[in-house]
């Protein structure tokens, strides 16, 4: 025997109500009670399009309201022309005609009519997620409004809504995507993910290399260098050599000297301080003696 439809309802749990079902039916509700008047909707899928692409589609003498979204955003509510004709029937004649409508653009007095109907739509759609509804905003040329809307892509909500066989056609409300908000991390994870990164930068190498100055020399005498031959610096060189790294990035000046049996050098302090020849701190040594254990052809500190 097939399951009924109750049973299947409670083993499955309730449908989920979609963006789409949910636009259909503020504006079930929301044209209904702002024009007194049957409305028939038929939803339609929520889509993402862009302005350029909205505008293609807007046939002649569309209305086109821009829309002010609480976070500074903007919307927009697309309605063909029949549908506005109809909505402002109803709201100053109270009945709708049964004749063609004329084509022409949309006027503000046209905008201030329908307003009502509007701002009672964008009250429903704001009821879903508890929030402030946009606000009604002015009535814009189809010509401006890709200039007008931001770039990329706008969530679109359509639905056809009918109000007579002459009255009718699909009402569009444009508003921007929503950014995505970031998940809440776990304050622990956070704190090891701080603690692991902050050990790998600090943990990680760099290669510092100590500048004493540059020696400018023709090519004939770099060409007479053989073994043994000594490149003679002032000893000023030894008092602001460049520290760089790879790359030639300068990222201070040290002086250079003597610690125990290395070649080191040493950073400036931050205030000035009596100096003996000895026992300056210095940084480990950069730069080894050579094998024989003799200076380098420069004058220690």
């Amino acid at each position: 025997m097939p399951d009924t439809a109750l049973e299947r309802m409670v083993r499955t749990g309730p449908k989920p109500v979609e963006p789409s079902d949910r636009f259909a039916r503020a504006c079930e509700v929301a044209l209904g009670d702002a024009l007194n008047h049957p409305v028939v909707v038929e939803e339609s899928p929520r889509i993402q399009i862009t302005a350029r692409e909205a505008v293609r589609e807007l046939s002649e003498g569309a209305m086109v309201l821009l829309l002010d979204a609480p976070d500074g955003g903007t919307g927009a509510l697309l309605m063909p022309a029949d549908l506005a004709a109809g909505m402002i029937e109803l709201l100053t004649f109270g009945m709708l005609s049964r004749g063609p409508v004329a084509a022409r653009m949309p006027t503000a007095t046209d905008a201030a009519v329908i307003e009502p109907v509007v701002r009672a739509l964008l009250q429903r759609m704001a009821a879903w997620e508890d929030g402030q509804p946009m606000r009604f905003g002015a009535l814009l040329a189809p010509s401006h409004f890709a200039r007008v809307m931001p770039e990329g892509m706008l969530d679109a909500y359509c639905a056809k809504v009918t109000l007579s066989d002459e009255r009718a056609g699909h009402l569009r409300v444009l508003v921007p995507v929503p950014i995505p908000e970031e998940p809440e991390r776990d304050p622990e994870v956070e704190a090891k993910w701080r603690a692991s990164m902050a050990e790998n930068v600090t943990g990680s190498t760099v290669r510092v290399e100590v500048m004493l100055d540059a020696l400018h020399l023709t090519l004939a005498e770099v060409s007479e260098w053989t073994e043994g031959t000594v490149l003679t610096f002032p000893v000023e060189v030894l008092e602001s050599a460049d520290l760089r790294v790879r790359g030639g990035d300068c990222i201070g000046r040290a002086r250079v000297g003597r610690l125990g049996a290395h070649r080191a050098v040493r950073l400036p302090a931050a205030e000035p301080a009596p100096e003996t020849e000895l026992d300056m701190p210095m940084m480990p040594a950069l730069v080894p003696e050579n094998d024989n254990g003799d200076d380098f052809p420069i004058a220690p500190v």
